[in-house]
């Protein structure tokens, strides 16, 4: 899952867990970082209790009032099946729901259980291949129509058409294994049929996925947006995205894009089907166009406007000394996230491993954190993967200072200097630490241009296979805490396409994709030891990437808003069971 700008095991099903939604970020720009990263856990439950609605209440909690989120910028997607941000994935969460979700209290214990689904998942065979799910019953959409098994089956349909590609694609290439996943089919478009090979719907309340390889993480698969249900005569194509169709508690109410989107209650929404939201808030209001600085500064001064206020948006490097003391300290959320940043190398581009190698040695990690905040937004990687992944093992293959080593450099150009397209996030904090990055790079040796991108069209463009940058920075943390939501997805040249990709090196190496094959198939209490191994793999003979920072998040809250904690899930606050205090 991209963090905000875009995990367990295969196996025992209570295992531990460390989720996320692979998503990216890119409003990110310093977070607490006073904890110590480590494996994120929880469990799968079928338990009845924490599978039926209502959510539990929160002691003190009060209903009604606007909560407002304050952003930078827009979303990029909102349609389910494009949706893979995790500041997006928080929002659609509330829009629609997936077959499975995420419960969580602020304690740090996490459940996986059934959201749509009475319970997470049935393994029917024992062998994790024949997955069925049983919806609940008296879920309705906005117009008061049921949700149906049908939907579900169509919602994954869709997700299969080449212009709706930008989503999570587990569950897609579970189904049509081997090659692109959607080589084969490419969705209910066009005369195509309206559900892949694979899922049957025997009646309105069962639907059934059938794999021809085993896939015991399918609970948590089902977590992503993938599952949510999509009726076919409500589905607008590319611009579902400005309105997806309300299964959630909260629906569309306006949508004017760059300014502002607004929520309205479900009317239809039922608290007893329900054992993840509270929905205390009569409305959510997410407001685009602010700086960054400018968001810090209201969300300091606590004005009565902004009290029932949040954001995801990290506070900047210039508002940090103000918000480490007395009732404003006491409003600020933080600790470290699941997401590894780094500055893709874009291979197609960047063919000389030497130069690759090069940037390793070049990029002062330093600046690139003092930039967007220091220690308070995270602190220097080496690796492809987060601390929290679950067999997660510290190496450096380059073991240059974090400031760089410009003799190392020199001797890997040999008196070249290459020059390099830098991509960034069009706003006054990414701008800020892209600037430091070409100066370091310049100091080095290269002659490095940068160009904009706004923040709403900031993966997309990237993500296109011709795009024509060198070098940009991307946020991504696992799906759930396992090495097969990260490597696969990043560095699987296989699934590389036109667009919307998540191989933003656009590494496409025979050894790496037959590897990836080799590990998904070993006994799952080796995979997690194989992921890492190939993490290290891939940067000492490849160096597709420069790690540059293991994520951590500094959020403010207003003073009027209740119950917000940092979501392991997501690694920004939660919406599902926040309120405005009255």
């Amino acid at each position: 899952m991209r963090a905000k700008t875009r995990t367990l095991t295969c196996g025992v099903l209570a295992a531990a867990l460390v989720a996320a939604g692979c998503s990216p970020t890119t409003d990110s720009g310093g977070g607490g970082n006073d904890d110590k990263a480590k494996t994120q856990t929880g469990s799968i439950s079928y338990d009845a209790a924490d599978n039926q609605g209502p959510a539990k209440a929160v002691d003190g909690a009060t209903k009604g009032g606007t909560l407002t989120v304050m952003q930078v910028a827009d979303f990029e997607h909102l349609d389910p099946a494009r949706n893979y941000v995790n500041v997006q994935q928080v929002t659609g969460g509330l829009i629609y729901r997936s077959l499975n979700g995420y419960k969580e209290d602020g304690t740090g214990k996490l459940l996986l259980v059934g959201d749509l689904a009475t319970d997470p998942g049935k393994d029917v065979n024992k062998d994790c291949k024949v997955w069925e799910f049983t919806l609940r019953e008296g879920v309705k959409y906005e117009d008061g129509s049921p949700v149906t098994s049908k939907d579900v089956a169509y919602g994954i349909a869709r997700s299969y058409s080449a212009n709706l590609n930008e989503g999570p694609h587990y569950i897609q290439q579970w189904l049509y294994p081997g090659g692109a996943y959607n080589a084969k089919y490419q969705g209910p478009y066009d005369g195509g049929r309206p559900a892949p090979d694979g899922i049957e719907t025997p009646d309105d309340r069962t639907i059934r996925f059938t794999f021809q390889e085993p896939h015991c993480d399918m609970p948590y698969a089902a977590a992503l947006p993938t599952s949510a249900p999509v009726p076919a005569a409500k589905d607008t194509r590319a611009n579902y995205d400005l309105r997806p169709f309300s299964s959630g508690p909260y629906r569309v109410k306006s949508y004017q894009r760059d300014v502002a989107l607004e929520l309205e209650r479900n009317p239809h929404w039922d608290p007893q089907t329900d054992p993840l939201r509270t929905a205390y808030p009569d409305a959510i209001k997410v407001t685009f166009g602010l700086e960054q600085a400018q968001i810090a500064e209201r969300l300091v001064a606590d004005a009565p406007a902004d009290q029932a206020s949040l954001s995801w948006t990290d506070v900047p490097p210039a508002v940090l000394p103000r918000t480490t003391s007395g009732t404003v300290a006491e409003r600020v959320i933080k600790g470290p996230t699941q997401y590894t940043w780094v500055l893709d190398i874009n291979t197609q581009r960047v063919t000389d491993l030497n130069v690759r190698k090069a940037l390793n040695y070049a990029v002062d990690k330093d600046a690139a954190l003092k930039a967007i905040g220091g220690q308070a937004a995270g602190s220097p990687a080496t690796t492809l993967m987060s601390p929290t992944t679950a067999g997660w093992k510290k190496y450096d293959v380059f073991n240059a200072p974090v400031t760089g080593d410009k003799q190392k450099v020199r001797e890997l150009l040999g008196g070249k200097g290459p020059k390099l397209v830098l991509a960034h996030v069009n706003t006054e904090l990414r701008t800020q630490q892209a600037e430091a990055i070409r100066k370091n790079l310049t100091d080095m040796g290269f002659t490095i241009v940068m160009k904009p991108i706004e923040q709403s069209s900031y993966y997309d463009e990237i993500g296109r296979k011709n795009n024509p940058y060198d070098l940009y920075l991307s946020g991504w943390g696992s799906d759930w805490p396992t090495g097969s939501t990260v490597i696969p997805p990043l560095y699987d040249g296989r699934e590389i396409g036109p667009e919307g990709n998540n191989n933003l090196s656009y590494l496409n190496e025979p050894g790496v994709n037959a590897e990836i094959d080799r590990v998904r198939n070993l006994p799952a209490a080796e995979q997690d030891a194989a992921w890492m191994a190939l993490d290290e793999k891939i940067m000492r003979e490849h160096a597709p990437v420069v790690p540059c920072y293991y994520d951590a998040t500094y959020e403010l809250r207003g003073s009027k808003i209740g119950n917000a904690f940092l979501s392991d899930a997501f690694g920004i606050i939660q919406l599902n069971t926040i309120y405005v205090k009255q």
